[in-house]
């Protein structure tokens, strides 16, 4: 567990950097760090149901929807559905999008002294891609316990993610780093670069004074940029899904080059795109509920803790 100890102290590390401005020093994140985590364990929860449709999708390219969702069933029945690798699975995508949503802005500031809303196309890219290398450090081995779970049939680890991940060697922890660092970077560059223009877009179509239905604008712009993302971290986290499963399941030795090539010669590129409806319903929903959820945790944190804190 040597390894997951040390993931752990890195994401405390990173939360006590995202703290309120030296100036004024507190023991609680920021309202902006907060209000993000806030966000990213609702949205976790409740699109639960929609990742593990699309996990199942992306494990075996080619085979029929049904029959994964039909063979899932048999194996952990109906409430397998809404529990089995719950724990991993909402553990991931709370500290994905929370590194991901909180380092991303400060990252820009960072490189470019500038708000990330002031950024051309360039410099988003440039700080979504560094802002992913920590992210996936952190989320590996919640990655590997969740395929653990979610393909237990014989219940060997019992849905406990931390006796999945106490069998797990260190070296595991890292399986599938190639795909999984492809498919973060894809998609956070492709959210964050596109979902200006796309609220630019929604903001002409939709019309109104400026204040006006800001839910809706800010639920629509955000579907748009996780699809748009979808589009392009899709065949990556396809082939990632495999190298894992065969590395981690079925004890074959498999990597992410090889593992595409013969993906794409013994079933066509299209199958690259397996499970990408429920992905792009999935990540589309994420970044729809991220961009409405933020900004009304942001309100609450800031009223809680005192405008003192906002950075």
């Amino acid at each position: 567990m040597t390894t997951l100890k040390l993931l752990i102290a890195l994401l405390l590390i990173f939360l006590s950097i995202t703290l309120s401005k030296a100036s004024s020093p507190s023991l609680l994140p920021s309202p902006e760090t907060s209000s993000v985590f806030m966000s990213s364990f609702a949205t976790a929860t409740l699109l639960y149901p929609l990742d593990l449709l699309r996990s199942l999708s992306m494990t075996s390219p080619g085979t029929a929807v049904p029959k994964l969702v039909g063979d899932f069933y048999k194996d952990f029945g109906a409430k397998g559905f809404i529990s089995q690798g719950l724990a991993p699975e909402v553990s991931r995508a709370t500290v994905m999008r929370g590194v991901k949503f909180a380092l991303y802005p400060r990252l820009h500031r960072k490189l470019f002294k500038k708000e990330a809303s002031e950024g051309t196309t360039k410099t988003k890219i440039i700080a979504a891609a560094a802002t992913s290398v920590p992210e996936v450090l952190l989320i590996m081995p919640l990655e590997v316990s969740k395929i653990l779970l979610t393909t237990d049939t014989g219940n060997k680890f019992g849905n406990s993610m931390v006796k999945a991940l106490r069998e797990t060697s260190s070296r595991e922890y890292m399986t599938g780093w190639v795909g999984v660092q492809y498919r973060q970077m894809s998609w956070g560059c492709g959210y964050f670069a596109s979902i200006g223009p796309w609220r630019k877009l929604v903001d002409r179509v939709v019309g109104g004074e400026e204040g006006e239905g800001v839910a809706f604008k800010s639920l629509t712009s955000g579907f748009a940029a996780g699809v748009t993302g979808a589009i392009l971290n899709t065949p990556g986290d396809t082939v990632r899904s495999v190298v894992m499963k065969r590395n981690l399941v079925q004890k074959i030795p498999a990597s992410f080059f090889p593992v595409a090539r013969e993906i794409i010669k013994e079933k066509g590129v299209g199958s690259l795109y397996a499970g990408f409806g429920a992905k792009a319903a999935h990540l589309g929903g994420g970044g729809a509920l991220m961009a409405l959820l933020t900004p009304m945790a942001r309100e609450i944190c800031e009223e809680k803790w005192g405008k003192g804190k906002k950075e």
